[in-house]
Formats: structure tokens, sequence, C-alpha cells
């Protein structure tokens, strides 16, 4: 009996001790499974990271070159292929060209009778043309500028009581000529140089001195002037059938820009903050045509249909394609992800280019919707990128082939992005405009200069002088 009680309380000790284990196991369990789900989403987190911190040093250090040598050179992305044979060409083009008779300003005569080694005359003689082609050199010795002396007379009307000259007087003795005016604009806005450049531009080659502030009441001047025919310009750009819009930084606040996607007209506005209220100035009131812009949400519910830039998504998806941080199976899957959305980006391409025709632009228009459907479906290899781009998808549903549906309307925003990237380059080198008044007269500037110089003409400088 006492052996029996023994073993009784025993047994109850190892049931009571059995209960406690089974407890701890179950909460170690529940610990472990909480862990395995903070450690996938830590997984998560710092692959976003690990991207996050690849895009920030391609902004800071630029693009690393490739390596020919590099195993991971994704040649799914970009595949060798044959280059296209081209034409046989001949010698002569890849030679200046022939000047015309009127082009020659000079000719010289080079003779010979002797042999220059023994004197014996020479026989069989011929002549051998040649062309050099070549500019004046600024030279000390010689007046490379212009000046006039405009002697006016004037008279004084006893009726009136006002004196009268045939042309106004200008305020002061010594002014500054027209085409001097137009060359400085040219510099300042097309060859994008600073005004410390033209300074020294003008002093070493015309032996021109100017000043700063000179220069800046050129630009003001020369402003007012093309106000006109900014106006008419943006005017034309509102009625067309389609702009493009873009903003970038520009010194402190931002430059915008709206292009036609008819031809090569375009707006610009300097100096302004990044509101929706300058969309509203760029296309007025009841602007009627498709706007082309990239994702920011200011350029949503305005006037017109609206399409969103595919290169966008595109350039996102390719650069994660590319990304080196990932690992090896989200990496396929973003490879993929990013080859099935070229795919379909090449096809919108390849329609829009064809000649239009409104029922098979619609039945194109089913097919494209139902591949975008099925491309934007969430998959658990998504990175928080190609999340957010899909989410961009289902948000936007409806804007993402308005293209479809109208003749020669782009699907991307490119034309916008290269007539940015001239001022890019600009700011660059000289910072922008410091003042809300030197932005209003580079707008207006801007505007009219780089419209003027991409339409055809044969004198950029005579048709500024007509404008103007």
């Amino acid at each position: 009996m006492q052996e029996w009680r023994n073993l009784k309380v025993l047994h109850e000790k190892s049931v009571q001790q059995n209960k406690k284990l089974k407890e701890k196991n179950k909460k170690l369990r529940t610990e472990n499974q909480q862990i395995k789900q903070e450690n996938a989403e830590l997984k998560i987190v710092t692959q976003d990271l690990l991207i996050r911190i690849e895009e920030l040093e391609k902004i800071i250090f630029g693009k690393s070159k490739k390596n020919e040598n590099d195993t991971n050179n994704n040649s799914f992305i970009n595949p060798k292929k044959k280059k296209r044979q081209q034409p046989n060409r001949s010698k002569e083009s890849y030679q200046r060209k022939k000047p015309k008779p009127e082009e020659i300003t000079n000719t010289q005569k080079h003779t010979i009778n002797e042999c220059p080694n023994c004197q014996t005359k020479l026989r069989k003689k011929k002549i051998v043309i040649f062309y050099e082609e070549d500019i004046p050199l600024p030279n000390k010795d010689k007046q490379l500028k212009e000046v006039t002396e405009h002697q006016v007379e004037k008279g004084w009307c006893h009726k009136c009581r006002k004196w009268h000259t045939t042309i106004p007087l200008p305020p002061k003795k010594v002014i500054i000529g027209k085409k001097l005016k137009f060359f400085i604009c040219y510099l300042s806005i097309l060859i994008r140089t600073s005004n410390s450049q033209i300074i020294h531009l003008l002093k070493d080659t015309y032996q021109f001195s100017i000043s700063n502030g000179e220069i800046a009441r050129i630009l003001k001047e020369m402003s007012i002037k093309f106000n006109p025919e900014f106006e008419k310009i943006k005017k034309a750009i509102q009625q067309s059938k389609g702009v493009h819009l873009d903003e970038t930084s520009w010194r402190n606040l931002y430059l915008w820009v709206m292009a036609s996607i008819e031809n090569e007209d375009v707006i610009y506005l300097a100096g302004k903050n990044r509101g929706n209220g300058n969309i509203d100035n760029l296309l007025g009131k009841n602007f009627k045509g498709v706007r082309v812009t990239d994702g920011y949400a200011a350029y949503k519910n305005k006037d017109g249909k609206h399409q969103q830039c595919w290169a966008h998504p595109n350039r996102k998806l390719k650069e994660l394609a590319k990304s080196k941080k990932l690992n090896k199976t989200t990496k396929q899957h973003c490879e993929q992800t990013y080859s099935d959305f070229s795919k379909i980006y090449k096809k919108i391409r390849k329609y829009i280019t064809e000649p239009f025709n409104d029922k098979r632009r619609k039945q194109q228009k089913q097919r494209l919707l139902r591949e975008i459907k099925l491309w934007r479906k969430p998959n658990p290899n998504d990175p928080k990128k190609i999340r957010n781009i899909k989410q961009q998808f289902f948000d936007y549903e409806s804007e993402w082939l308005t293209c479809m549906d109208y003749e020669e309307v782009p699907c991307d925003n490119n034309k916008a992005e290269r007539k940015l990237r001239h001022f890019v380059i600009k700011r660059k080198i000289s910072f922008g405009t410091k003042t809300e008044h030197t932005s209003d007269n580079f707008s207006i500037l801007s505007s009219v200069l780089m419209t003027h110089w991409k339409r055809p003409h044969d004198n950029f400088f005579q048709k500024l002088g007509e404008v103007c």
C-alpha cells in the first residue's frame, strides 16, 4: 500500500509537469510562428531598403559602367542582335559637301613651272581644285563690331509745341543694336551660356564690352517684345488635339513645360511651385484635348482626356530587373514581370503607328485590357515597387489606353522630358533664375526661341526679327 501511494503521488506530479510542458511547448510554437512571420516581413522591408539604397547610389554616384566580364549582365534585357547591314555608301558621303559657286568668297591660284629639285620645265600640266572652308578669327587691328552713327534731324512745331523726328530718339546716346540683342538671347537660352560666359565670348570674338546689368536689361526688353508671340504659341497649343505636361526642379522651385503633340510648339513656366494652379494656367479654360502626363496627382481631374505615360513604369521595372540587391527568386520574378510588361508596351507603340481604324482599334484595345488585367494580378514575390506600379494600373485603369481612342496620340511623355532636358543642363551651368521677374522673362524667351528653333526655316535670326 505504501508503494502504491508513492506511485500515485509520483503519477500526479508527472501529470502536472506534463501539463506544464505542453503549455510551454504551445507557447514556444506560437512565439516561433510570430518570429517566422516577423522574419518574413523584415526580409521584404530589407529588400525594399536595399533597392532604395541602390537608387540613391545611382542618383549620387551615377550609373556604373557595364562590365563585359560581369556574369550578371542581364542578357534578357538587351539581347545581342545581329546588326542590320546598312546599304553601301560611297566615299563622298563621308566627306564634306562641295560648296556651291555662289558660296565661294575667294580664289587663290598656285602655279608651278619648274621641278623644285632639278629645275626642269614641267609638261602636261593640269589644274586640281580643292576647297577650304574657314572662319575669320578675331583681329585687334580690324574692327569687328559695327558702329553706326545716326544723324537724326529734329524740328520744332509751333502749333503742336513739340519737337518731331523721323525716328524716335533713344534715352541714351549709345545703344545696343537689335542683331546683338538677338545673339545674346540665342546664347543665353539656346546655347545655355551664363552671363559671365556671354561677356567673355563677346569680348574675345567681337571686341564688344558689355556688363552683366546690360545683359539682364536686354533679356527683359526682348521678353516684352516676344510676349505677344508667347501668348500666340500658348493659345495654339491649348487648341491642339493634345499636350504633353511635365515639371522639374528649378533652383528652389519648379520649371513646367507644355508641348503640343502635333508639332514642336512648347511653352515653359519657370520659378513656379508644384501646385495644380500652374496646370490651369498652362491649359487655360475649356481644354478639350488629351493630356499626356506621368503619375503626378496634380494632373488628375482636369478638362479633357488623360493618358498615363507608359515609359515611366517601364523604366522603373527595367531598373528593378537589373538590380543586384535582389535574391535569386525575386530577381527572376522581376525579370519575367518586366519582360511581360515590355511586350504589352511594344504592342501599344506598334498599334498607335498604324493607320487609324476605329473598329480595329477597339478590338486591339480589348485585347490589351485583358493582357493588362492578367499582368497586374498580385504575386507574393512582388517587391514593393512592383506592387505600387500594379496598384497604379488598378487606380487609373481607364487612363492607360486613351491613346487607342484617338489618332496620333502617343502613349508616353518622352517629348516633354526631352523639352525639359535642354534646360536641365542650363540649370547645372547657371543654377536657374533667382527672382520672379527674371523667371517670367526666361519663360517667355525660352518658349518663343525653342519653338522657332525647332521649326523648319532657312534663317533663324531673320525669323526672330519678323516675330519681334
